[in-house]
């Protein structure tokens, strides 16, 4: 449980935590459990062939008449898809939340992203780089959505990330607002400048870096170009660790203080621990009602 608030006007949350240990994997309910499978599909963005992981809840009627709200999920550097199983435990979680009605029934779906940052490449003139961006927003989506009783509209999707993954759910939220209800950052790299330590950043926005492709894909970017009390905002929640070494906290808080700045309601999560998924569980109970509470 988060603990110590120190801050919370029109909607704003900021929160400190203290964690002993990351929570272990949640105990089995008794009304049914997840179910998990693999699925491949050829994404016309990338021209390539992807796979990813869904959980079902509990129950999962396809022929519900009622569709399912659905949370994307997007992981970090050097991650997988199973990530979120393996690491966050959220077939688990989502069976223990959901058999006491924390949460209400949700789909999860974990695509595999590469090391590519979540986001459509610069690319050079007359050569477009790959469109990672647009396989989350459009291919990803519309797969789903053909092959699950899910929701197909803003109201009824969320989309969460961690590390690189939380720069992606930002940036693609951000970009198309309307898709998403909310949107989750676990230490997301939202990088108040252009990167170039790595060279998958000269990648993704050039060398140095493309103005206008920065701006119109980077998280902080985007809330910069928000004006005050922007309509249309997806629900923001962003966690780092106070540990996080890789500068992800300095981030998390810019954009904290600019959402505060345009008056946007959003949450920040501040716990203990570093760039690690140990911290990140620390809040997965956290953001999975938050989501949930969002999702119609």
């Amino acid at each position: 449980m988060l603990v110590a608030a120190i801050s919370a006007w029109m909607g704003f949350v900021v929160a400190l935590g203290t964690a002993a240990a990351p929570p272990g994997p949640a105990q089995a309910p008794t009304p049914g459990r997840s179910q998990v499978q693999e699925h491949r599909f050829r994404s016309a963005a990338l021209d390539l062939e992807r796979s990813y992981v869904v959980v079902l809840p509990p129950g999962y009627d396809a022929a519900r008449k009622k569709p399912y709200p659905v949370v994307y999920l997007l992981h970090g550097l050097g991650g997988a898809p199973r990530d979120w199983l393996t690491y966050a435990h959220l077939d688990t979680e989502l069976e223990r939340l959901v058999a006491g009605r924390e949460v209400q029934p949700l789909v999860l779906v974990a695509p595999d992203g590469d090391n590519a940052y979540w986001t459509d490449h610069l690319g050079t003139p007359g050569a477009p780089g790959p469109r990672w961006g647009t396989y989350v927003a459009d291919d990803v989506l519309a797969e789903v959505e053909a092959r699950f009783n899910v929701r197909r509209d803003g109201a009824g999707r969320a989309i969460a990330g961690a590390s690189m993954g939380g720069h992606g759910a930002m940036s693609v939220g951000l970009m198309h607002p309307q898709r998403f209800a909310a949107v989750v950052s676990l230490a997301g790299a939202l990088f108040a400048e252009p990167p170039t330590h790595r060279k998958i950043y000269k990648r993704v926005w050039g060398f140095p870096a493309d103005a206008a492709h920065w701006a119109a894909t980077s998280p902080i970017a985007l809330i910069r170009a928000l004006p005050p009390r922007a309509k249309g905002v997806p629900a923001l929640y962003l966690e780092c660790g106070d540990d996080d070494p890789a500068g992800f906290l300095e981030d998390a808080i810019l954009a904290h203080q600019l959402l505060l700045e345009r008056e946007l309601p959003h949450e920040l999560r501040v716990n203990d621990g570093g760039h690690t998924w140990s911290a990140w569980t620390f809040v997965t109970e956290d953001w999975l009602r938050f989501v949930s509470g969002k999702l119609k």
